[in-house]
């Protein structure tokens, strides 16, 4: 049987969901006084937290005018400030029926309030034109080169949402193309930079000048175990041993699954690589299976962890970048060499031997434009082809001499 319609300025029945941490989620149906439908939700400890919230913002719903029915006066003022909290409460749900990462929600609630809140806050959200996107695009471009693309992107995903609730007739942002990123070299080193890299995280272990504790060798192996993969930093930091960690087959690998995650709490491991191209099988090689078994036999407090505090919990990232900086400080090295560094390095060396499509597979690539782009440096050596060009050469000059 058909739903019965609501009556303009109404809304229907309340449908609950209840979310895995105990959270409450009501969803309404609601009829807008022009006759348009739309639905909203709102989430709360208990379910009258959640009935309170929802009651609290439906009036001014059921009051607004519906998507294509622009009017010169609107009976509710919507700020772009007000849609983009509204949003952030929306991405929180997505996160919590496990959507999206923790790590990329706080991320977006990131560039929402620091970056987008301060520039378009007190702006009504239907009166935004492509022009004032536009030109704050240009303006981010100009001043957080590095964080643009991403403003922008999150910037859609709120207008998105806001023309899906009938805030906007359409996504505005979908027609400022982007701008292309000023192409960097890639920073890969090469075998005598990474011989003198390795050595002077050895130097820098051995010096009894150095001041603190003794360093472990959290350092090095990380360094070796990108150097044998390609794995990003916290890829291998979140290599567990019973799940991830295959030693005792004919040819040992690792099965990358996850990552060790810092950014919107303490650091953890979380079953979301970048993309679905992240979920991948590497082979290893004789040394890398060796440090391997070496931590294997010092875990004796029994750590799921490769690599792991004293707490037995894992490394973070930022405890390889702080004895990364200390390494630098002392061997006077510059600031390019990064764990990131070292996996362009892998991508280098991988593609120039075996091409570029088996390469973006071994770094989890969805695309080889991407291992091309960022990670494969260009090298400017040509193929060997004295081989081809000689035999043509001799069949030209073979032709000539029997013509003579």
């Amino acid at each position: 049987m058909p739903r019965p319609k609501l009556q303009e300025g109404t809304w229907g029945e309340f449908t609950q969901t209840t979310l895995a941490n105990g959270r409450i989620v009501l969803t309404a149906r609601y009829r807008r006084t022009d006759g348009s439908e739309s639905k909203t939700t709102a989430q709360g400890r208990s379910r009258s937290e959640a009935t309170r919230k929802l009651l609290g913002k439906l009036p001014e719903l059921v009051a607004a005018d519906g998507p294509g029915k622009r009017q010169p006066e609107r009976a509710v003022a919507r700020t772009f400030r007000g849609l983009a909290m509204e949003w952030i409460d929306h991405d929180r749900l997505r996160m919590e029926q496990g959507e999206i990462a923790p790590s990329t929600q706080h991320e977006h609630e990131r560039i929402a309030r620091n970056i987008l809140i301060p520039r378009l806050g007190d702006q009504l959200v239907d009166q935004i034109t492509t022009r004032e996107i536009s030109v704050t695009y240009h303006q981010m471009v100009r001043e957080w080169p590095a964080q643009a693309r991403n403003a922008k992107g999150v910037l859609s995903l709120i207008m998105t949402y806001a023309a899906q609730m009938g805030f906007v007739e359409r996504n505005l942002v979908r027609e400022v193309p982007a701008m292309r990123r000023k192409k960097k070299e890639i920073f890969a080193p090469g075998i005598d930079e990474l011989r003198v890299f390795r050595a002077a995280v050895v130097a820098y272990n051995e010096d009894p000048d150095r001041p603190g504790p003794m360093p472990g060798p959290l350092l090095l192996d990380c360094v070796d175990m990108i150097l044998a993969t390609g794995l990003r930093i916290g890829e291998v930091l979140g290599l567990r041993w019973e799940k991830d960690v295959v030693l005792d087959a004919p040819s040992p690998y690792i099965v990358v699954n996850g990552a060790i995650k810092e950014k919107g709490g303490a650091k953890r491991w979380e079953p979301f690589p970048k993309s679905e191209a992240g979920l991948r099988q590497i082979a290893l090689p004789e040394y890398a299976v060796a440090l391997l078994l070496r931590r294997l036999v010092d875990n004796v407090g029994g750590s799921e962890f490769v690599f792991h505090t004293r707490t037995l919990r894992p490394n973070g990232q930022q405890d390889v970048h702080r004895a990364l900086r200390n390494v630098r400080e002392h061997a006077k090295l510059p600031k390019d060499y990064v764990p990131h560094a070292l996996r362009k390095s892998v991508g280098t060396v991988v593609a120039k031997n075996i091409g570029l499509e088996p390469t973006a597979l071994l770094l989890g690539h969805e695309r080889s434009r991407v291992t091309e782009q960022f990670y494969a440096k260009r090298t400017r050596e040509t193929p060997d082809v004295r081989k081809i060009v000689q035999a043509v050469h001799e069949s030209i000059s073979e032709s000539n001499d029997r013509s003579g």
